[in-house]
């Protein structure tokens, strides 16, 4: 019988329950972390690889952070692109949809319609994610445009639209409001001839079916153009000019013999006695042609391509300015340049070289993807110059010569904005735009299977297996409970009072 222990029992029993116990605890902290260790210490000769696998897991992880958030700009984006497309579209349908009908504020429906579309475009522009506005560039703390009643009327000394366009107006006008082009005969020869300047109208072509008249040009610098009677053409015979307005868009006058009295309207001259009354009568058709020409379909390209100039600002530019007077003035240049200050109407990040760089993702160890924008870049200053082109005029219900007028613009603006011509110049942006989500993609598929294998072995170095642990702590839960009854009974105690 055992009556007791000695000092060395004693301590080898209470070594072996604080070994028990200590096991006990660790098996617990296993189970209920699912880790073998709670330092890499702990992993014995596996600890160099555990760390190994849980940096190449961070960068993993990295990347896929990085491609969210670009991939969350880019749908933004995506987003804000797909919009103003669309209202371009509704734009377009509605310049020409609705009968001429002017309110009180001297502009039609689809005109106060298309400011609040341009307003909504410029907000769109201003996109931000998380702190970022993802329409300006590197300059992504910045808001990138400025607001529409600054842009329309200038701000802070600097002029805006407004100022920009009318001077564009008179300058392709000219002072005789014949689009730059002088006109005149000399006998039976009509003489009609560019003006050595940037405005204007540019003489294109002419075809002619007129017997007894030879028509030549456009030759020479400046281009002219001679139209000389030998005899009288027969009626009905034609000549026509083809003109490039100064949006790049093209105009046809054609004008039409007639053997009775000249019809300037509808484009018949008289045929005369004599090739010197011929011409003096084509002359002043052609003149009168001309002119109105100049007044509905030249206003309308003028105040398209004054709204080119002043929005397209992208790689470091600035509005362009009709320098000097703009009756007389032969040169269009940059607002420094010109002496006029003009109000800048985006303020992103305006260096030269890609919009797409502005803006990078590192997605793989050896790739860098692309995907940033800017709002002036051509393809939406596009957009912004047709819609805001509108804008601006007003007229009067009652005035025959404003209809002409208004007809001229909202047709030109229709077509500009259609979808033949304007959906394909953002959607190219926004494929570029597709590329670059598409190769986040691509990298983060790969990354999601990497990840899974590098976890996998990460686990099978720091991880437990479940039920083998369980079935450890039950077994030294056993062992425990043992050695406590074994301890009691050698000391006489209970297990309680042991506790």
């Amino acid at each position: 019988m055992i009556s007791g222990l000695n000092s060395y029992s004693s301590t080898m029993l209470m070594t072996a329950l604080s070994r028990n116990s200590q096991q006990m605890e660790d098996l617990t902290v296993q189970l209920s972390t699912g880790k073998k260790a709670q330092t890499y210490g702990g992993l014995g000769g596996q600890s160099s690889k555990a760390l190994d696998l849980r940096s190449e897991i961070s960068t993993y992880k990295g990347y896929q952070s990085s491609i969210s958030q670009a991939k969350l700009q880019i749908s933004m984006m995506n987003t804000a692109l797909s919009r103003i497309v669309k209202i371009g579209s509704e734009v377009s349908g509605s310049a020409t949809s609705t009968e001429y009908n002017i309110t009180d504020q001297g502009q039609s429906a689809g005109q106060l319609t298309t400011t609040a579309f341009v307003k909504e475009a410029l907000g769109l522009l201003d996109t931000e994610v998380d702190g970022d506005f993802v329409f300006s560039g590197t300059a992504s703390q910045t808001e990138p445009t400025r607001n529409y009643d600054q842009i329309i009327n200038g701000f802070n000394g600097e002029d805006g639209l407004i100022t920009v366009t009318d001077e564009r107006m008179r300058a392709d006008a000219g002072a005789d409001g014949r689009g730059r082009l002088t006109l005149s005969s000399t006998g039976g020869t009509v003489s009609l001839a560019e003006q050595a300047t940037d405005f204007g109208y540019k003489l294109d072509t002419v075809t002619s079916t007129l017997s007894n008249a030879t028509v030549t040009g456009p030759t020479g610098s400046p281009p002219s153009i001679d139209v000389a009677f030998s005899a009288a053409p027969e009626p009905n015979e034609v000549l026509s000019f083809t003109f490039t307005l100064p949006d790049g868009s093209s105009e046809v006058i054609q004008l039409k013999a007639g053997d009775g009295a000249a019809d300037p309207e509808e484009g018949v001259f008289a045929i005369g006695t004599t090739p010197a009354d011929t011409a003096a009568s084509l002359e002043s058709v052609l003149a009168y042609q001309i002119e109105n020409n100049v007044k509905d379909e030249g206003e309308a390209a003028s105040r398209i391509q004054a709204a080119m100039d002043f929005y397209d600002t992208s790689n470091g530019g600035e509005p362009k300015r009709v320098v000097g007077t703009p009756e007389t003035a032969t040169t269009l240049d940059t607002a420094t340049n010109a002496g006029k200050p003009t109000l800048n109407w985006y303020v992103g990040d305006n260096a030269t070289g890609s919009a797409r760089d502005t803006a990078t993702a590192r997605v793989d160890s050896h790739l860098d993807v692309s995907y940033g924008a800017r709002a002036n870049e051509k393809s939406i200053v596009r957009q912004l110059a047709y819609m805001t082109a509108f804008t601006l005029p007003t007229y009067d219900q009652d005035s025959s010569v404003d209809q002409d007028r208004y007809t001229a613009l909202a047709d030109a603006v229709s077509a500009g904005l259609s979808s033949v011509n304007q959906g394909d110049v953002v959607k190219s942006l926004q494929t570029e735009l597709g590329v670059a989500s598409k190769m986040m993609t691509d990298a983060n598929a790969r990354h999601t299977t990497s990840l899974s294998m590098l976890e996998t072995a990460s686990d099978g170095i720091e991880g437990i297996d479940d039920e083998e642990v369980a079935a450890k702590i039950m077994v030294m839960q056993t062992r425990i409970e043992a050695s406590y009854s074994a301890t009691s009974m050698l000391y006489n105690l209970s297990l309680t009072k042991f506790m």
